[in-house]
């Protein structure tokens, strides 16, 4: 008899569970991997990341774009969710933060992909960056620094990209590092800096507010020597505000957005950058001026003595 040829379904295997793995031959060999294994890799979170090539510390001032592995260290200076399209989707999806990071010499803008971790980011908070490839920032300069101002920027996704990473100093920031304001010097004024009255008597520009989108919001009042405003924090900023004390706390606003009410209101834009207890002169004075508001005797005149005698009967309530 001649061979029979096999049949069409003699080349395929018998379909496996989606909660199994794979078995080849009966012998227990796995070579696939289980849905659940495959989405402990997708959606992992990165605890304890280490670098594995070299990276180089680099300043934020001195960056050239281009592909180079490098380590930055600075401050938040401003963040703020960016809008994606596919938020409306029933499962969840990749979603980014813009991020303005500064050190003594520069700014650089970071579009900080993210899907599970959460980022408790707070304004002045120090931060580390590794990436790979620093690139063309797409955000006009609209502040009127003598410094180089963000020119720069980089895009990283850390659940997915091995190689970069962003991680929050908080364990490690003792207050002191990279605390000097962008083109303060000791021996001239830092350029723009003006009083809460002067700006909100003409040292600003009207902004252009975008509506329909909900946000929370904590209003902090703000003063100087000369008025007082309110500070609106919109969004994911708002919480930066819990670890910030009275009269104590001293804010270096460039360039925020402004709109008179019954009080002037300044806003944290997105060319906005706040610095937090800035270290120069202008701040320690308006700390110590503002700790002495608070810090006033009160007068309190002691009572006299023999002014009062007291084997004199009571006085009987007046009727009327």
């Amino acid at each position: 008899m001649a061979p029979q040829s096999p049949s069409i379904q003699s080349f395929f295997q018998p379909e496996t569970p989606h909660n199994q793995p794979a078995v080849a031959n009966g012998e227990g060999v796995e070579p696939g991997f289980t849905t659940t294994e495959i989405k402990a890799f997708l959606y992992s979170t990165p605890s304890a990341w280490e670098p594995r090539i070299p990276y180089e510390d680099a300043q934020i001032g001195r960056l050239v774009p281009g592909p180079r592995c490098v380590r930055l260290v600075g401050r938040v200076v401003n963040f703020h969710d960016q809008p994606t399209s596919t938020s409306k989707l029933p499962y969840p999806t990749k979603r980014c933060l813009n991020v303005l990071v500064r050190d003594d010499t520069g700014m650089i803008k970071v579009k900080l992909w993210y899907l599970k971790v959460d980022y408790q980011l707070q304004l002045g908070q120090l931060v580390s960056i590794w990436t790979t490839f620093i690139s063309t920032s797409d955000t006009p300069s609209t502040v009127s620094i003598t410094v180089q101002n963000a020119i720069c920027a980089v895009n990283i996704y850390p659940e997915r990209d091995n190689s970069c990473y962003f991680m929050l100093q908080a364990d490690k920031d003792d207050g002191t590092l990279l605390k000097i304001p962008l083109g303060y010097s000791r021996d001239k004024q830092l350029p723009g800096l003006m009083t809460l009255m002067s700006f909100a008597q003409g040292g600003h520009d009207t902004p252009t507010a975008k509506k329909g989108d909900v946000l929370d919001v904590v209003n902090v009042i703000i003063f100087d020597d000369t008025c007082d405003a309110t500070l609106a924090l919109w969004g994911r900023v708002a919480k930066s505000a819990a670890h910030w004390k009275t009269s104590c706390t001293i804010l270096l606003l460039s360039n925020p957005g402004f709109r008179n009410d019954k009080r002037p209101t300044l806003s944290i834009d997105s060319n906005t950058y706040v610095d937090v207890d800035p270290c120069m002169g202008e701040a320690e004075w308006l700390r110590a001026f503002a700790q002495r508001l608070t810090t006033r005797e009160v007068v309190n005149v002691p009572f006299p003595e023999g002014g009062m005698d007291e084997q004199a009967p009571p006085l009987t309530p007046r009727t009327f």
